[in-house]
């Protein structure tokens, strides 16, 4: 149950999709001067070695950020690779790779708080030890869904929560919808971001529609890297409450992430609810 390590993923075409999304979604939050809060549900151990037996084992990186790397970058993205080079500041190429919560303390100012949830034991100690000393930043060893109900709302009533699980248990389609829902009823003014596998069996579906049916304005942004079978075949990430211009800038995006496509250029599909 506590088998998942992001070191064999990192820096994968989700992680490109994923962060970039976050980039996009902080950049938003961070044009008030009002203070938020960002929760960050599965938190991983924040800092990812590209080089090391686990990322090599996998080859992941090298079919997506590694690759992404060597293209043009768009300006809407220089918040994401600003985060990429400050790990990399006296390199051409990536060893290093942000996880969300570093990018997430990368991309904010003082004023922002991040609470970081991580059960897996020896991730929990690489995040203490990623993030020593630093103030702004509030670590939990606790179950992620179980923290929505502890943790919300926050006190600055603005703010982000993150929620990207393995989705490895049976069930867990079901417990995130729960727990989201929950948290919606919670902190209904919350922008929520959701990470969800491209499967062939379409076992997201479900969850989709319960959340989407929740009232609350909803964006989908999928983007396919292969046609659908074994396996996974793309990112998915469904945002409540999310910002009026994403819309528009993943639109303007859909080109970059062709790169990603193994055998043909990646897809990107943007859907949005009728009240957006």
């Amino acid at each position: 149950m506590l088998s998942y390590q992001h070191g064999y993923h990192a820096g994968n075409f989700a992680d490109v999709h994923k962060h970039a999304v976050l980039s996009l979604v902080l950049n938003y939050l961070r044009r008030k001067p009002k203070p938020f809060t960002v929760f960050d549900l599965y938190a991983g151990r924040g800092r990812y070695d590209l080089q090391s037996v686990e990322a090599q084992k996998t080859g992941e990186a090298a079919l997506g950020i590694l690759r992404q790397w060597q293209q043009p970058w768009p300006e809407l993205l220089g918040d994401y690779r600003h985060a990429l080079r400050a790990l990399n500041p006296q390199s051409e190429t990536l060893r290093w790779y942000p996880g969300s919560p570093l990018i997430t303390e990368l991309l904010t100012r003082d004023g922002t708080d991040l609470v970081l949830c991580e059960l897996h034991p020896q991730e929990f100690a690489a995040l203490q030890h990623t993030f020593t000393d630093h103030s702004r930043v509030h670590l939990h060893r606790r179950d992620a869904l179980e923290a929505v109900q502890a943790l919300l709302p926050p006190m600055s009533r603005r703010g982000l929560v993150l929620i990207d699980p393995s989705y490895e248990r049976a069930g867990d389609y079901d417990a995130v919808t729960s727990a989201v829902l929950r948290g919606t009823e919670r902190w209904a003014n919350g922008v929520y971001l959701l990470w969800y596998p491209l499967l062939a069996d379409g076992r997201h579906q479900k969850m989709l529609r319960r959340l989407c049916e929740a009232g609350l304005p909803w964006l989908r942004s999928e983007v396919r890297v292969r046609p659908g079978g074994m396996g996974m075949s793309g990112s998915g990430l469904l945002l409540l409450n999310p910002p009026y211009l994403l819309p528009e800038q993943l639109r303007s995006l859909a080109g970059w992430f062709g790169p990603l496509g193994q055998g043909a250029a990646a897809s990107l599909d943007i859907f949005v609810s009728e009240h957006f």
